[in-house]
């Protein structure tokens, strides 16, 4: 139990602390590098989704799951270029 709280909270401060990183680097980058930047979130992002997640949805989903998760992020990248 205690080994399984410490991995989540690493995983907790890890992870704030290269939300930190991010928006320096947002802040003191030129704009011309925010897709290179923003691209680095989504695959950070899908990552963490990927090996967290997908292998429990395989067992329950089966071979549609990778589909479906590109799917889905190709399609939340759509709606984020309408707005």
């Amino acid at each position: 139990r205690t080994r399984i709280l410490l991995m989540w909270t690493s995983i907790m401060l890890l992870t704030g602390l290269g939300a930190a990183v991010g928006k320096l680097a947002m802040d003191l980058s030129d704009p011309l590098y925010f897709p290179f930047l923003e691209g680095m979130a989504a695959g950070a992002m899908l990552t963490m989704i990927a090996q967290t997640m997908l292998p429990e949805a395989y067992d329950h989903g089966g071979w549609l799951t990778g589909l479906m998760t590109v799917i889905g992020f190709l399609a939340a990248i759509w709606l984020g270029m309408l707005g």
